[in-house]
């Protein structure tokens, strides 16, 4: 039985820029990811790894080609059902947190969860229980740039 991909970039292109200013990004990239698969994405730097993942998480459009994340055309979708795409189904580690420095750990944990609708309570519940999943509940009452920044210095 084959089941369909949860990620599928059909023939994707980006080209930043344009004329002599342009540079082709991507080319012709084709991935397909099913369920279940760890897929690392690897390469030099220029080498088009965040172009990847920012097409393959909506956060862009490709030049030329398809992007299909869990049957849907990331092409033909609005604001608005990226958006839910992105909170439901998509995770991105970026290099920098991009925390809310005015939220607290468990508040910006919870962000997501009240945006896709959860009530205030049981979105605190499920982001305290997240953290503490993740050996971190300690850092739940502090803001990032108390708890992060420091870590980083």
């Amino acid at each position: 039985m084959t089941t369909s991909p949860i990620l599928l970039l059909d023939n994707v292109s980006r080209v930043h820029g344009r004329d002599e200013t342009a540079v082709r990004a991507l080319d012709g990239v084709t991935l397909t990811v099913h369920a279940g698969e760890l897929v690392a994405v690897m390469g030099p730097s220029g080498s088009g790894k965040s172009t990847l993942l920012n097409l393959a998480g909506g956060l862009d459009q490709p030049t030329s080609g398809r992007v299909v994340v869990e049957g849907s055309d990331v092409g033909t979708m609005s604001l608005r059902d990226l958006a839910a795409l992105r909170r439901r189904s998509l995770g991105f580690v970026f290099q920098d947190f991009n925390l809310i420095p005015s939220l607290t750990a468990v508040e910006n944990v919870a962000l997501p969860l009240e945006l896709d609708g959860q009530g205030v309570r049981k979105a605190r519940r499920i982001a305290l229980d997240s953290l503490e999943t993740g050996g971190s509940a300690e850092l739940a009452g502090g803001y990032p740039e108390h708890v992060w920044g420091a870590q980083q210095r």
